[in-house]
């Protein structure tokens, strides 16, 4: 966490006004936000910059990876908790996501106070004793 304790969470989201939506959402829940980025390349560049405790990310991104590539590579620099956000709920979509083991996997919208669960888990989750 950073120096304020309190968590960091980077949103990858490729619509701008769902971004900004959610990280109203986010900052009114009490998290500190990175600034949003819209494809899977900008948010592996971000990662070492800005450190995320939480990652939400969409499934859908425009560019040449999609959240569940982007999520694979993510897994590969560390174990921040993901937590996938999509606006299709396709079988083949869910498998792919699933098998990244995020901490939950919503489809929009997403209700504030589902998403607020999901960050306290994955915050609980990788806390060690």
């Amino acid at each position: 966490m950073n120096e304020n304790n309190k968590v960091r969470i980077l949103l990858v989201e490729d619509e701008a006004i769902t971004a900004l939506a959610m990280n109203m959402a986010l900052e009114n829940m009490g998290y500190a936000t990175c600034e949003p980025v819209a494809t899977g390349r900008k948010a592996l560049e971000r990662l070492p910059l800005d450190k995320p405790d939480v990652i939400l990310m969409d499934i859908n991104l425009t560019g040449n990876m999609d959240g569940i590539e982007t999520a694979h590579e993510v897994r590969a620099l560390g174990p921040t908790p993901i937590i996938f956000i999509s606006g299709y709920s396709s079988n083949e979509l869910m498998e792919r996501a699933k098998a990244i083991d995020p901490v939950a996997i919503f489809v929009k919208p997403v209700r504030p106070q589902e998403l607020q669960t999901a960050i306290e888990t994955a915050l609980k989750d990788r806390k060690v004793p």
